[in-house]
């Protein structure tokens, strides 16, 4: 499988199997508005960036605390 450049698209289980989620997870996201999508063909298909999946990450991180 090509390695994935930041801002290639996936489509939903593509971004689930990325972040480790469900695909209801990331539908849930997208309507909570807290993950941005790309709408290439201006209709219902949605998908997602890497680096967008990777920026939620980053802010939905909390260190743990020992």
């Amino acid at each position: 499988m090509p390695e994935l450049m930041d801002n290639d698209l996936m489509d939903a289980p593509a971004a689930a199997r990325y972040m480790g989620l469900k695909v209801a997870t990331i539908r849930k996201l997208c309507y909570e508005r807290a993950l941005p999508v790309v709408r290439p063909t201006g209709k219902r298909a949605i998908r997602f960036r890497r680096s967008d999946l990777e920026d939620l990450l980053r802010v939905r991180s909390q260190p743990a605390r020992g």
